[in-house]
C-alpha cells in the first residue's frame, strides 16, 4: 500500500522571520479552528508561548487542521527569501509597495500579498516548484527551427490537447498549462490530477478511516530559444504525450521533436581533466561521483560510487575504462562562496538528464562540459 505524504515542515524556524502581529492576521482568517487551539485572535500580538504552540501545529498538524492554512504555510515557507522577495516584486509589485511597512521581512510583506491576492502568491510558489531536481528527456527539433512564445493563447490550447491524454493516463480530463519567461527561452509547468489513492489512517482519536484522495501533479519542460526541449513525466507515456503537444503548438507538427542524443560519457575515458571548464569562473571545481559501466558484449554492469571516482579509476590503470560501456554518470559542482554543490546526472542512452538542472550554474556547466554534442552558446553562434 502507498504510503501518505503528509505534510510537515521540519523546521518552523521560517515563522519566526515574521512579526507575530503579521502572523495574526492569517490566524484570523481560521479563526474557529485557532480559538480551539488557545489563541486569542482579538489580541494585537502572539506571545511566546502562543509561538511555541504555533510551531508544534506546524511541525505536525491534527487532521483537523485546516487545509487552506497547511497551503498558506508551505508557500511562505517557501518566500520567507531574499529570492521569493525579489519575485514578489516582478509579479506584484503594486502589491509589495501598498504593504510594505518599516521592518518587514519577506514573510511579512509575502504574507501580506497573500492576505490581499492569494492568486499572485501562488503564481510565485508555482514558479518556484519548477526549478526542484527531475529526470528531464531532451528532445530536439529539425535543424534551424526555432519554438513559437508560448503565451497564454498557445497554453491554453496545449493544455485543451492535454485534456485527453490526462483522461487516459490519470482518469481525469483537466490539465493546466502556464508559462514562465526565462533568460534563454520558457518553463512550462503542467499541473494535472493524478490517479486516486487510497489507504488507511487514524484520526486524532486513534479511530481507523479510510481515505480516497487524488493527487496534485506537476510536470514541467524548458524550451529555449535555441529550440531544445527538456521534459519531465512518470513514464515514458506521459512524456511521449508531452513531446507531440509542445511539438504540434510551438513547432507545427507532431513530429518536428525527436530524441536529440545530446550527450556523451566518452571524454571520461581520457581522465579527471575532461571536468575542466576554465571559462566558468564561478565554478570552483567539479567532480565526478557516481559512474555506472557495462561490460561490453554482456549484460553486467558495474556502479562506482564515492567522492571522486578518478581516484578509483586511476588506481586500476589508464586502460581500466576500455572494456567497459559508460552507461551514465553523476557530477557535483562545487560554487566559489556557495556551501551546497548542485548535482547533475547524465545518462546519454535514453537522453536523459536528471538533478539541479534549472540551477543557473549548472545550465552554463551543461552547455560548457566536453559531454555536450549541442551546447546552446555555440548553436546561437553558429545561426548569427
Amino acid at each position: 500500500m502507498t504510503k501518505p505524504k503528509i505534510k510537515r515542515f521540519g523546521n518552523p524556524e521560517f515563522l519566526r522571520k515574521i512579526k507575530p502581529q503579521t502572523l495574526l492576521k492569517l490566524l484570523c482568517k481560521f479563526d474557529t479552528f485557532f480559538k480551539g487551539r488557545g489563541f486569542n485572535s482579538s489580541g494585537a500580538d502572539l506571545n511566546q508561548q502562543q509561538l511555541d504552540l504555533l510551531s508544534a501545529l506546524v511541525v505536525a498538524p491534527p487532521s483537523t487542521c485546516p487545509g487552506g492554512f497547511l497551503d498558506a504555510v508551505d508557500m511562505l515557507d517557501t518566500l520567507t527569501s531574499s529570492a521569493g522577495l525579489d519575485e514578489l516584486r516582478m509579479v506584484a509589485g503594486d502589491l509589495v509597495r501598498k504593504v510594505r511597512e518599516h521592518g518587514d521581512s519577506a514573510g511579512d510583506i509575502a504574507l501580506k500579498v497573500w492576505l490581499l491576492d492569494p492568486r499572485a502568491i501562488e503564481r510565485i510558489y508555482t514558479k518556484f516548484s519548477i526549478d526542484r531536481g527531475r529526470t528531464m528527456k531532451c528532445y530536439r527539433p529539425a535543424t534551424g527551427l526555432r519554438p513559437v512564445v508560448p503565451d497564454r493563447a498557445v497554453c491554453q490550447a496545449m493544455a485543451k490537447d492535454l485534456e485527453f491524454g490526462c483522461a487516459d493516463l490519470f482518469d481525469i480530463p483537466v490539465c493546466e498549462v502556464m508559462s514562465f519567461p526565462e533568460t534563454d527561452g520558457h518553463a512550462l509547468l503542467i499541473r494535472h490530477g493524478d490517479h486516486v489513492k487510497r489507504f488507511e489512517i487514524l484520526d486524532d482519536d486513534n479511530r481507523r478511516d479510510t481515505k480516497a484522495l487524488r493527487p496534485l501533479k506537476h510536470d514541467v519542460a524548458f524550451v529555449y530559444n535555441t529550440g531544445e526541449v527538456l521534459l519531465s513525466g512518470r513514464s515514458d507515456e506521459v512524456k511521449e504525450t508531452y513531446r507531440q503537444v509542445l511539438s504540434a503548438h510551438l513547432f507545427g507538427g507532431v513530429g518536428q521533436l525527436k530524441p536529440s542524443q545530446r550527450f556523451t560519457l566518452d571524454p571520461l575515458r581520457h581522465g579527471r581533466e575532461s571536468l575542466l571548464c576554465p571559462d566558468l569562473d564561478m565554478v570552483a571545481g567539479s567532480r565526478l561521483r557516481e559512474l555506472q559501466l557495462r561490460r561490453k558484449g554482456t549484460s553486467r554492469v558495474i556502479t562506482l560510487r564515492c567522492d571522486d571516482v578518478f581516484d578509483e579509476i586511476e588506481e586500476h590503470g589508464s586502460n581500466y575504462l576500455r572494456p567497459f560501456a559508460l552507461v551514465r554518470a553523476r557530477f557535483a559542482l562545487h560554487l566559489h562562496g556557495d556551501r551546497r554543490s548542485p548535482s547533475l546526472l547524465i545518462s546519454p542512452d535514453d537522453d536523459v538528464i536528471r538533478g539541479d538542472i534549472h540551477h543557473p550554474v549548472a545550465k552554463l556547466w551543461l552547455d560548457s562540459c566536453p559531454f555536450n554534442h549541442f551546447p546552446a552558446h555555440a548553436q546561437v553562434l553558429a545561426n548569427n
